[in-house]
């Protein structure tokens, strides 16, 4: 995709958050600059999670996401939940723990999850990058809340 295109449809997405759902969910925002949306959730009980979404050639590829510590530096291993969203076996491309998740670049190239298609999915509400965060929140939350 063309990077200024990918860039008006990121920016487009972006500009739509409403910070008062996520200041309710307890949500923080470390960068919203394209291509990276890169945000902190915390839980009531104190845990907290960072990750990074990186939106090159979004939408014509998911956002790939990383795992970080709340001071930025990378995680070499997350709390798995249990629907198996966050998997903390070595991905066969990143060789980093990773999102098992569709709407994730991570889970369509994985060979496990190569016949689901980004391509089918893509211009579903729920795979805007609110949809995938806010799926990512909720997996999160099932073990935090």
């Amino acid at each position: 995709m063309h990077e200024a295109l990918s860039r008006a449809l990121f920016e487009e997405e972006v500009n739509q958050f409403r910070p008062e759902l996520f200041e309710s969910r307890g949500w923080t925002f470390f960068s919203r600059t394209y291509p990276i949306l890169d945000v902190g959730f915390s839980a009531r009980d104190g845990a907290r999670l960072r990750l990074r979404l990186v939106c090159d050639d979004w939408n014509d590829l998911p956002p790939s996401v990383e795992f970080y510590d709340w001071e930025g530096q990378p995680r070499s291993s997350i709390e798995r939940d249990p629907a198996g969203v966050f998997n903390n076996s070595a991905h066969p491309i990143t060789r980093k723990p990773f999102v098992c998740m569709k709407g994730v670049r991570e889970y369509h190239t994985h060979s496990s999850h190569l016949s689901d298609k980004w391509d089918a999915i893509k211009n579903d509400k729920r795979f805007s990058l609110g949809g995938i965060l806010t799926q990512l929140w909720h997996a999160w939350k099932d073990i935090h809340q």
